[in-house]
């Protein structure tokens, strides 16, 4: 009785097997002619992506925003060949049955790949709009250094310091970003300060003199020498000239203007002078032998100045406590 039920249950595996490669076997034009539509339209897409890098190449587009738009064409041609091929395979196959049961999970996708599909769009508004180029040296956030590769992801960015930066281009897209070089030159200030003691035009016309003859500070925009403030210990100036816009050439002219300025002025006899600061210990009272007095303290604070010395002493009046005579 056994042997009987297992050579039943072996016969109708047979059976069923044999039916499946029957029926494979039937399919098998099918799936060749699905397997040579979606190799089609993979081939159409290729073809697609290289008229892209052309056009992008006679029409100066952008190399790497040709590159998208070619893998973009070979990614949905090649989904639309195998929803073709699909339904040559399997007649009963409807691709809005497909369409309609994705849209069951369409939200969780979209939350799931929302910084993703924000990074994608944000890089090819970027490499469409061209705000900044590879090469360009700019500053987002607290990120400074030059365009290493701008991608659909993400920009990148290799700092003074020799480091890699990889900033999310939704982050730059969003960002106020400093191009230091979308222009060739630039315009670089710096202060110096003189003594009150020394003369404006004198010193004016010194300093002019030493950031025209620095080597790489450009005469057309000329520089400019302006008084800013009159601080406590000197009178200010900020200078002003205009250089080649590159990180490193503006700190190279920087450090050859603020180099010949401090011989001009030495050189000039002309002060530099350094924070000071003047303190007075008295009984405003006057009750004790060898305070001083509001009106002397006054009086003392008037005439600080008049007797300054160049080296920064006072030569000025000094109060000298009398004698103790009890």
């Amino acid at each position: 009785m056994q042997a009987t039920e297992t050579g039943e249950a072996v016969s109708a595996a047979w059976r069923s097997l044999d039916g499946m490669t029957d029926a494979l076997l039937g399919r098998l034009p099918f799936l060749a002619v699905g397997a040579v539509v979606a190799v089609a339209f993979w081939l159409l897409g290729r073809a697609l992506r290289r008229i892209a890098h052309t056009a992008g190449q006679r029409t100066r587009l952008d190399p790497q925003l040709a590159d998208v738009f070619g893998s973009l064409a070979v990614a949905l041609l090649s989904l639309l060949g195998v929803l073709v091929a699909a339904v040559v395979v399997f007649p009963t196959f409807q691709p809005g049955d497909l369409v309609k049961g994705l849209g069951i999970t369409s939200v969780a996708v979209g939350f799931a790949f929302k910084d993703i599909l924000q990074n994608f769009f944000a890089g090819v508004l970027i490499l469409l709009r061209k705000p900044f180029v590879v090469g360009d040296q700019i500053r987002v956030k607290d990120f400074e250094g030059q365009v290493e590769e701008i991608t659909t992801r993400s920009t990148r960015l290799k700092t003074y310091d020799g480091e890699r930066v990889v900033i999310p281009n939704g982050d730059v897209y969003t960002s106020s970003v400093l191009v230091r070089t979308h222009y060739p030159t630039r315009r670089v200030r710096f202060t110096v300060g003189i003594g009150y003691d020394d003369a404006i035009p004198t010193a004016r016309e010194t300093i002019m003199g030493a950031v025209r003859g620095a080597e790489g500070v450009l005469d057309d925009p000329g520089p400019w020498v302006y008084v800013e403030e009159l601080a406590a210990s000197s009178v200010n100036f900020t200078v002003y000239f205009w250089t080649a816009s590159p990180q490193a050439n503006v700190l190279r002219v920087r450090d050859r203007v603020a180099t010949a300025v401090k011989e001009a002025l030495d050189a000039a006899g002309i002060e530099m002078p350094f924070p000071q600061q003047v303190t007075f210990l008295h009984d405003r009272t006057g009750t004790r032998a060898g305070d001083v007095g509001d009106g002397e303290a006054r009086s003392l604070l008037r005439g600080r100045d008049a007797g300054a010395g160049r080296d920064g002493t006072r030569d000025g009046a000094r109060h000298a406590a009398p004698k103790d005579t009890a």
